[in-house]
């Protein structure tokens, strides 16, 4: 898994240093995971046979990842086709006449570090998932780990919260993306605060760590606890990190005087929406 994340980034990492383009980032970002899921699944049935690698954890896991990956790439691979420029990279490409590794840009040593960072990123949130593949083929940890009963309940369980947060994340950069590219829309250049993002202030990522944790959860008991660093991980990168407090602080410094945008804050929830505003979502939906 390392070394399928590490050598899928590190191409990218490449292609991108020698292009200077931005739409290589985010894609190759996402497919990482899927590569990191099928290089498993691969290493599995090499060496445990064909029917390991088809048992219903290691697949279900498998076709997770893989989905999450194609739809969340897509959705970003058309917003960076649209924009042209990714804010993140602007300033790690050297100028005409820029010198290497000295200039401002220290190019290309501040994308590189981007590029590792990303890779990390992958290799860490996929701990389960590599792990429970890896457990699926040894027929003796399969035993050892709990009854099967257990490990099917986990599994069905972790399918419905995976389910749950992927149509979640979906929807609500549908909702976000129509928002933004509505030109009737007189507040398109403001925050969203239609569909999803009426009742949360951030749907998008509530249904992407609410990913995570499922799919730690559908990885056991064959993973070991301590993967659990796989979901606290996204979790505070998106709520401590790069995510939230990002958008936060742009958005409170565009905003923060606009009495709408106080309202807003004020009512809607960060993350997870009030059970009224829910079940009211849902049958306005109905």
């Amino acid at each position: 898994s390392g070394l399928a994340v590490g050598g899928w980034n590190l191409a990218g990492f490449t292609a991108t240093a020698l292009t200077g383009t931005h739409k290589l980032t985010d894609i190759t970002g996402t497919s990482a995971f899927a590569v990191s899921a099928l290089a498993s699944l691969g290493l599995l049935a090499s060496k445990r046979g064909l029917k390991a690698s088809l048992s219903p954890r290691p697949i279900m896991l498998s076709v997770c990842v893989t989905a999450w990956a194609a739809r969340l790439g897509g959705y970003l691979f058309d917003r960076i086709r649209k924009s042209h420029e990714d804010p993140r990279l602007k300033y790690m490409f050297r100028k005409e006449g820029e010198p290497m590794l000295t200039g401002p840009s220290a190019f290309p040593l501040k994308l590189l570090n981007f590029w590792s960072i990303q890779a990390l990123w992958a290799w860490t949130s996929m701990l389960p998932v590599t792990m429970a593949i890896a457990a699926a083929g040894d027929p003796k940890k399969v035993m050892r780990t709990a009854p099967r009963s257990i490990s099917s309940l986990a599994l069905g369980i972790g399918f419905v919260g995976f389910s749950t947060g992927f149509l979640v994340e979906t929807l609500a950069d549908s909702q976000k993306s129509q928002f933004k590219n509505d030109v009737t829309n007189p507040r398109r250049d403001k925050w969203c605060d239609q569909g999803l993002w009426s009742i949360s202030r951030y749907p998008n990522y509530l249904g992407e760590m609410t990913v995570w944790w499922s799919l730690f959860v559908m990885a056991n008991p064959l993973a070991p606890a301590w993967t659990v660093a796989s979901p606290v991980f996204v979790t505070f990168l998106l709520t401590r990190v790069s995510g939230i407090p990002l958008i936060e602080k742009r958005y409170d410094s565009k905003y923060g005087n606009e009495e709408e945008y106080k309202q807003y804050k004020a009512k809607t929830p960060m993350l997870v929406p009030h059970l009224a505003s829910i079940m009211k979502y849902i049958s306005d939906a109905a």
